[in-house]
């Protein structure tokens, strides 16, 4: 079956965006198995990098998982090297920040998978990139207010 386009995708609004979103979500995948760090190592190196050292608590909390399964990946990446853990003197919590090797792999799995969205939109242009940004955040407020509402 042929995949349909933009704005040819028969049916109400509502599908044709899942149509889309479903196109999206298959490309990203795609993009994604390229890079050599797992979904789970890139969120949350890319929060300690952003926000700075966090305890597993705070990771959980920002992260919104479960701080079972928090621990899991938090140690997986101090196994890979990719993050080590210090404390606070007076404190009994592991604080966690990206190694030097986790900083790297960072980097390099960011330029894979946001260096393909930075080209799509380059082919876009400027205009039609910040409109679509735009809209998309717009959509996403609005279908949080829906959510909410459920």
């Amino acid at each position: 079956m042929a995949e349909q386009r933009s704005g040819t995708a028969p049916g109400d609004p509502g599908r044709r965006f899942a149509a889309a979103i479903t196109r999206f979500e298959r490309q990203r995948h795609v993009i994604t198995q390229c890079a050599t760090i797992g979904t789970a190592d890139l969120r949350l190196l890319w929060l300690l990098s952003e926000s700075g050292p966090r305890t597993l608590r705070e990771i959980a909390d920002q992260l919104k998982l479960e701080q079972s399964t928090v621990n899991r990946q938090v140690n997986a990446a101090l196994h890979q090297g990719m993050v080590q853990r210090s404390r606070e003197p007076g404190s009994p919590a592991y604080r966690f920040a990206p190694t030097e090797a986790g900083a790297e792999a960072l980097k390099a799995n960011l330029d894979v998978v946001l260096g393909g969205y930075q080209s799509a939109l380059d082919r876009l242009g400027p205009e039609k990139s910040e409109r679509l940004i735009a809209l998309l955040h717009e959509f996403a407020d609005e279908y949080g207010r829906v959510v909410d509402e459920r």
